[in-house]
């Protein structure tokens, strides 16, 4: 497969980007949660790009449901790409792309994720760097204000079916797969009652472009200014939804005094057309959803794509389920069923 990729690449560089392919060498990249698999493009002449796989099949649609009517024209990746280009958004440049073959040739924006540039760092680094985050978070959503028709994420929306899909995720996955048990018919059937109010609540509230992943891992930092990756999913969504990603990431774990912290530090740039109470509560109720069906979603890789290396991070994901549900004690008949299902919740 390497061998006939690059193959390809060689004829692609020359014939279409008219780059010499000499020296060419391609290292796979470490792989994340989704299909596509990314390698590192090295010329002799100091050229680098980094080159997207897509898997046969997987060009067109999310693997997680939308409501999109009908399949997109063309490669979300470079739909959406070519809108936020547009609007003046740091997303990498697509210097080749072909549906047929899956490939795609990107900029090459390094290494360096927002996640790798805290790990060891203490808060006055984290403030920094996520401050920069919200800032850039604050830009999308200005920037993406106005509707483009042409631009497939403006065509679906987290409506309540993917939103309660999600949560079924978790109690498939999260629950019934991790722990090797069946809910009972009684306790399935109330749970997801009780969840369904809680993404009507959510579905009512002001919709915005969503990214649907803007966290640390697909944050990249290339001179000292962020960069955005992974946006081929986005969709209209809850206000809420990308400031819970960013700021209750399952990968970096931020003090409860900085979140809230930069929780005011975004509601002074952005109206959100939610009164401050009433937005902490709707950000609690997202990260309940949020994160359990990160919290689900993680098995499922393990279990359907083999990939062990998140399960480390559920724990970090239900712990702030458990601290969002504790909040918000209008929610305790569902914290208290789900309770039974997860014994981190159980013993802390």
């Amino acid at each position: 497969m390497t061998i006939e990729l690059e193959t390809q690449l060689e004829r692609i560089l020359a014939e279409r980007l008219k780059v010499s392919p000499r020296g060419l060498r391609l290292t796979k990249l470490q792989g994340d949660a989704s299909y596509r698999i990314y390698y590192r493009l090295a010329l002799q002449d100091g050229h680098s790009f980094v080159v997207m796989k897509l898997p046969e099949g997987k060009a067109s649609a999310s693997e997680e449901i939308t409501n999109l009517k009908s399949k997109p024209a063309e490669i979300p990746f470079v739909n959406i790409g070519r809108f936020l280009t547009q609007r003046g958004l740091p997303v990498p440049a697509i210097h080749f792309a072909d549906e047929k073959s899956g490939v795609l040739i990107l900029e090459d924006v390094g290494d360096e994720t927002l996640e790798r540039r805290v790990s060891a760092a203490g808060d006055d680094v984290r403030r920094l760097w996520y401050r920069k985050a919200v800032d850039l978070l604050v830009e999308f959503q200005k920037r993406t204000d106005e509707t483009d028709s042409d631009c497939v994420a403006f065509q679906r929306s987290f409506d309540p079916t993917l939103l309660d899909w999600e949560f079924d995720h978790f109690l498939k996955y999260g629950v019934e797969e991790r722990l090797g048990l069946k809910i009972p018919r009684k306790d399935a059937q109330t749970i997801r009652a009780l969840m369904h109010r809680v993404t009507d609540r959510l579905t009512a509230l002001p919709q915005i472009l969503a990214h649907r992943d803007f966290q640390s891992r697909n944050l990249m930092i290339q001179d000292d200014t962020l960069r955005l990756l992974d946006f081929q999913d986005a969709l209209m969504g809850p206000h809420p939804y990308d400031l819970v990603a960013l700021l209750r990431d399952s990968y970096v774990s931020l003090s409860p005094l900085l979140i809230d912290e930069l929780i005011e530090y975004y509601l002074d740039r952005r109206d959100t057309g939610i009164r401050g109470a009433d937005y902490l509560v709707m950000f609690d109720l997202m990260t309940i959803q949020r994160k359990l069906k990160d919290a689900g979603r993680f098995v499922y890789i393990d279990r359907v794509k083999g990939n062990p290396s998140f399960l480390k991070h559920i724990p970090n994901s239900l712990l702030y389920v458990r601290e969002a549900f504790e909040r918000q004690i209008d929610q305790k008949e569902l914290f208290d069923l789900l309770k039974q299902y997860v014994p981190e919740w159980r013993t802390a």
